[in-house]
């Protein structure tokens, strides 16, 4: 009976190699783009803002140079970090989100309407000159709530040079960060009430420590309270800012982006000590708090995906296509705001 023929074994195809060495990545896991603010030059410009713009514009102020160069300065960085926000109305997902719900289009809508009109009336009616405690509390509260958005954009963006290196952070780090900043915003806050001069410095107190200078404009607390609170506040933020430190360093030990994270809750730190000593230089202080917030927007006015089928959408598209004539666009709508001839409470 014939049998049929014997046929070999196929030798199993073996999988080539792989050093050891070789890091590959698990199946169905897509390399990620390199986010925005993973890039070197967004912190390296913000950054770099301390000593290329915040320094020079503190020797302008101390040396009084002609106010036309620093009203140039809030010109192009401080009005047009303003006028740029409203960039976020030109694209109808915005729109139609701060449209959505009730509370939304009362934040995004009626609060900034009934802003402007009453800072307008506030000063058409010169209500200030008319009732001037009132005055005094109204224009208290504004400097308040303008310390406090100083730093907690310091603090957001703080967040965004830890995500640079990689770490996740260590639980609470984020409250003592929030916290430390807060601290800073009272040292400004106590300096602005006692006349725009660091208590400490100021003569006549029981806690002075060298008499250099008196208060610029009238001060609405006595000088020995401001003295208290402000040692209270410098004492709270020392400690708060030898956590912080302590905390990048124990998160990041030397990885990628912690430097960057370091060099910016200093110059911040420098920003607002340099501001709770004297009050003019709070116009140089802003220099980061500006050119940060220029470059955060820009991811969003130049890369934010538009609708094609909404005339909103093509209009903007039209222009952010030529960044030339958008930054034009903003720095000629800069609205009539003068520059204040002297420090003061306005």
């Amino acid at each position: 009976m014939p049998t049929a023929t014997a046929v070999p074994l196929a030798t199993p195809q073996l999988a080539p190699s792989v050093p050891a060495s070789v890091t590959t990545r698990p199946p169905g896991q897509l390399l990620r783009p390199t986010g925005f603010f993973q890039k070197r030059w967004p912190a390296a410009l913000i950054v770099g803002a301390f000593p290329a713009l915040a320094v020079p514009m503190a020797a302008a102020v101390l040396l009084s140079a002609n106010n036309l160069l620093l009203w140039v300065y809030v010109w192009l960085f401080g009005m047009t970090h303003f006028v740029v926000t409203l960039a976020l109305y030109l694209r109808s997902e915005n729109l139609r989100y701060f449209a959505s719900t009730p509370g939304n289009r009362l934040v995004f809508f009626l609060v900034p309407a009934l802003a402007f009109v009453g800072f307008d009336l506030y000063h058409a009616l010169r209500i200030g000159a008319v009732f001037p405690a009132l005055g005094v509390f109204v224009l208290a509260a504004v400097r308040l709530a303008d310390f406090n958005h100083f730093n907690r954009q310091s603090f957001g963006v703080l967040q965004l040079f830890k995500a640079r290196t990689g770490v996740k952070p260590a639980p609470g780090a984020k409250r003592i960060e929030n916290l430390y900043f807060l601290s800073l915003a009272g040292l400004l806050f106590v300096s602005f009430l006692a006349g725009g001069v660091c208590p400490l410095v100021q003569p006549g107190g029981p806690l002075t420590v060298a008499p250099l200078l008196g208060e610029l404009f009238p001060s609405v607390v006595p000088l020995g309270a401001a003295q208290g609170a402000w040692v209270g506040l410098a004492a709270v933020a020392a400690s708060l800012f030898g956590a912080v430190t302590v905390g990048l360093w124990r998160s990041a030990r030397g990885r990628r982006g912690y430097g960057a994270a370091v060099a910016y809750v200093l110059v911040q730190t420098v920003s607002a000590l340099m501001t709770a000593a004297y009050f003019p230089l709070y116009l140089a202080a802003l220099a980061v708090h500006y050119v940060e917030y220029h470059v955060l927007m820009a991811p969003r006015c130049f890369r934010a995906p538009l609708d094609p089928t909404r005339r909103i959408d093509r209009a903007f598209g039209a222009v952010r296509a030529r960044p030339v004539v958008f930054y034009a666009l903003v720095m000629g709508w800069r609205g009539s705001s003068r520059w204040p001839r002297t420090p003061a409470w306005g």
